[in-house]
């Protein structure tokens, strides 16, 4: 075990395993009063995917497997191109503003290596008494720096690791982007240099908030909802596609609407000049839709 230290994070505790499904690594860190929304006892939940990615980083560049070692020699970019995340009910009893320092951890394992994709399969639990929290299968697709486009691993790499990895990349579903009906709601947000990466790409939980602020104005300014009875703050299940990437100074639209059939989900997307960049589904815990965001 060894700890790290970042700002906003607290000690983060770090464990390296290996297990019969391949490398595998376990995070402990703990959140603080800056990962919550003004006053509600909520965590935001950009703040989540940012500890997730994290997490992911670390256990690319920090776990000391063989893998983690191969990876971090690979050059090119991991672009995150889908992932599925589940918030649990236990998540929004226990991480609370007043015991900010509630210790979790993060568990990281590989599933899945394709041609050029990799499957990860992470879990946040409570330190205390492993209580599962939050859940999410990540999908990211290796592409060329330089071509920017997707780039196979190489032959040498995959023939080493294969092995691990019996469940390939399919346990995703396919990117199939619905089409927002004639009576969405659409706002337009203009990309700040802060929204960005050291790529300079807009960063991925950005979009997950641009997508919340759409449904804050449609609900608030337009009272656009006509059957939406979710919270707002109690998202349960997300998932998010990414098609494009856009920059600092670009102009995007975020689309709002509600699901046919279901009265707790709504659906995104993010376009830049009629092309699409972001799709995104949302179910969300029953409740009023409070807007502690504003």
């Amino acid at each position: 075990m060894s700890s790290l230290k970042f700002r906003n994070y607290g000690p983060i505790e770090l464990h390296k395993t290996v297990t019969t499904n391949g490398p595998a690594t376990r995070l402990e860190y703990q959140f603080n009063g800056t990962d919550f929304i003004n006053l509600k006892n909520k965590v935001d939940l950009s703040k989540i995917y940012q500890h997730l990615t994290l997490v992911r980083t670390l256990y690319a560049y920090t776990s000391g497997s063989a893998f983690s070692e191969a990876l971090g020699s690979i050059t090119d970019t991991f672009f995150l191109i889908h992932s599925t995340t589940k918030l649990e009910s236990a998540f929004y009893k226990k991480v609370k503003k007043n015991d900010v320092w509630l210790k979790v951890k993060t568990s990281i394992k590989l599933l899945g290596l394709g041609k050029s994709t990799l499957l990860f399969q992470m879990a946040v639990s409570d330190s205390s008494d492993d209580e599962l929290l939050a859940s999410t299968l990540v999908k990211l697709a290796k592409v060329d720096s330089v071509a920017r486009r997707s780039s196979s691993f190489p032959d040498s790499f995959v023939k080493k690791f294969a092995e691990f990895f019996k469940t390939g990349t399919s346990q995703l579903p396919m990117f199939r982007p619905l089409k927002a009906p004639h009576n969405s709601f659409s706002h337009q947000f203009v990309i700040r240099p802060s929204d960005t990466d050291s790529n300079g790409h807009t960063s991925n939980y950005v979009y997950t908030e641009l997508c919340l602020d759409c449904a804050h104005l449609a609900a608030t300014k337009r009272d656009y909802f006509k059957r939406f009875t979710g919270d707002f703050d109690q998202p349960k299940m997300v998932e998010r596609y990414f098609a494009k990437e856009c920059g600092e100074g670009d102009t995007v639209k975020v689309v709002v609407w509600e699901d046919g059939d279901s009265t707790t989900v709504l659906h995104f997307q993010v376009d830049k000049d009629n092309v699409l960049l972001f799709h995104a589904n949302f179910d969300f815990y029953s409740g009023n839709h409070t807007l502690s965001k504003l």
